[in-house]
């Protein structure tokens, strides 16, 4: 295709779709036939000079919103239900990355963990014009789990997408002995990123929960013997960045927790705001044991998951 032809059609396109003109109109400015204009806007998304995204509203539970707030003590719940265009995880994403960009300010940290919640919001996220924004991550990778995304890519991605600074832990998050652990974090490259992650000022993060499959992936990274992994098993009730809790939310095991490079619980849930990211009724012991900690200050979940975690909170008392 000529130059100049290229440049019509993008001109076409520009005062169609930008300036809100009509096609008559566009006719009359140019010169030319109404259908001209017409061929000439099919041939604009032919050529991918024009994408159409369709993006359904998001809808909101405000019932069961309000519901879990009141049970669970969380600042700002939002229960997302299904469109039928989109997934459940993807309007979850799509809801998070909004509660994501109105918690942003100039020069605001963001500190994110890894999961599909994470990713959902990550790839929702669009580009932002604040300054002084950077990115780093709440703890090592997972790269051995052959079906995750690691918190290092889901990063890389969100600061493209905010324009910001990536600040990588290229670190394991977990590591074979806390000796190994402790040797790393005298390292001055990993140790400067987890100084930067304990002073953000958001971080985003999935919330992972007994018997869910990305939990029991995580769990197994620790290569337990048998009598540690049942004991784990059986005790924990969810997880957040490789840390395993209990039903009220304090911590597993320090044996694990020691081979963890990366943010713990007590900092995270230093950092001001929390968005937590998670679908499906299986998440529901994670959400309420994190919630019971006070680790989460939003939380962005479905209609099951919502309704689960009502259930649990209601029927079963903490220990």
């Amino acid at each position: 295709m000529k130059k100049r032809d290229t440049e019509l059609i993008l001109r076409v396109a520009h005062m169609y779709y930008e300036k809100g003109r009509s096609q008559d109109q566009v006719a009359r400015v140019l010169g030319t036939s109404r259908s001209n204009v017409s061929r000439m806007l099919s041939d604009a998304k032919r050529l991918g000079f024009v994408q159409i995204k369709i993006v359904a509203p998001i809808t909101r539970h405000d019932t069961l919103s309000s519901q879990l707030h009141e049970v669970l003590g969380i600042q700002d719940v939002q229960v997302i239900g299904t469109d039928r265009s989109e997934t459940t995880m993807r309007s979850v994403g799509r809801a998070a990355a909004t509660a994501l960009m109105h918690a942003l300010k100039p020069n605001s940290i963001i500190a994110i963990s890894w999961g599909r919640g994470v990713e959902a919001t990550v790839v929702e996220v669009q580009s932002e014009t604040l300054v002084g924004l950077k990115v780093t991550q709440l703890m090592g990778g997972l790269s051995s789990i052959a079906t995750s995304v690691s918190a290092e890519e889901l990063g890389r991605t969100l600061a493209q997408n905010l324009h910001a600074q990536f600040i990588p832990l290229l670190a394991p998050a977990v590591v074979s002995n806390s000796r190994t652990r402790n040797t790393l974090l005298k390292e001055d490259s990993i140790s400067q990123v987890l100084e930067v992650s304990r002073r953000a000022d958001i971080a985003l993060v999935g919330v992972g929960s007994h018997g869910s499959a990305s939990s029991e992936e995580v769990l197994k990274q620790f290569r337990l013997n048998k009598s540690e992994h049942e004991m784990a098993a059986s005790t924990y009730a969810g997880d957040i960045s490789a840390r395993f809790y209990d039903a009220n939310g304090r911590s597993v095991s320090n044996e694990m927790d020691n081979r963890v490079v990366g943010l713990t619980l007590e900092e995270l849930a230093n950092i001001p705001h929390v968005i937590g990211v998670a679908a499906g009724n299986e998440k529901a012991q994670g959400v309420l044991g994190a919630a019971r900690a006070g680790l989460i200050d939003t939380l962005v979940t479905d209609v099951a998951c919502a309704r689960e975690v009502l259930k649990l909170a209601t029927s079963v008392k903490a220990p």
